[in-house]
């Protein structure tokens, strides 16, 4: 299940360090990131800030998938880190538009009641969007990735051309999640029930005045395969 923690709290110390320790076995010692290395073996930047949206997929009380959200009101990766893929256009920024990154699972075939770890994180992202309200995300990723976000329902607007960017192609884009491309992303890899684990009376962090409910086509507990071969493998 997808757990969401919002910046650094300090009740959830010793996840957060599981989380930016999974960070930086992904992103460092898996994919090569240098820049990001630290002596600690926690992959922590700038933008790991007050408002910022952790989710983090666990299974076996162990973090086998990660993304992060960050508020496009404040600094985010496309404003402060590489503007210039945009080429001097502007980009939607919005309290409900929120910055997708660093999403990534751990290598191996992890499945999650026989579901890859990998599909529950992309359906938790757009369920975790509709539960809070982010009506759009804005993304600088692969081409082929922006294939894949499309195939998966998303609302996809490029936002410029690709870029060469650290020896690979990287594109802005913005995309807008709906209940059609959830329901979407439920049928493609046989999901059934909810992705998000959310405790009793969390507050949504666009609207402190409010909790964070399921939704309601979406059955509460743990998320279920409809595939009867998947749950006998």
């Amino acid at each position: 299940m997808i757990r969401l923690y919002v910046g650094r709290p300090a009740s959830s110390g010793q996840v957060m360090e599981k989380i930016w320790r999974f960070r930086h076995e992904q992103f460092v010692e898996r994919l090569g990131w240098e820049a990001l290395r630290r002596n600690d073996g926690l992959e922590i930047d700038q933008f790991d800030h007050e408002r910022a949206l952790h989710l983090a997929l666990f299974f076996e009380d162990a973090v086998v998938g990660y993304t992060r959200l960050l508020p496009t009101t404040e600094p985010h990766l496309l404003s402060d880190v590489y503007p210039q893929i945009m080429n001097g256009q502007e980009w939607p920024r919005s309290p409900e538009i929120f910055e997708w990154t660093r999403c990534i699972v751990a290598e191996g075939e992890i499945l999650i009641n026989g579901v890859p770890a990998s599909h529950v994180l992309m359906t938790g992202v757009m369920e975790f969007c509709l539960v809070a309200g982010i009506t759009s995300v804005i993304v600088e990723t692969h081409p082929k990735l922006v294939k894949l976000l499309v195939s998966t329902g998303w609302e996809v607007t490029e936002l410029g051309l690709p870029s060469l960017l650290n020896g690979g192609l990287i594109v802005p884009i913005h995309a807008k999640p709906s209940m059609s491309g959830l329901m979407k992303h439920h049928q493609l890899y046989s999901i059934q029930g909810s992705t998000l684990l959310l405790e009793p009376g969390a507050q949504n962090p666009l609207k402190p005045e409010a909790t964070l409910r399921h939704l309601p086509n979406f059955a509460h507990g743990e998320i279920r395969s409809t595939d009867k071969n998947k749950e006998r493998a």
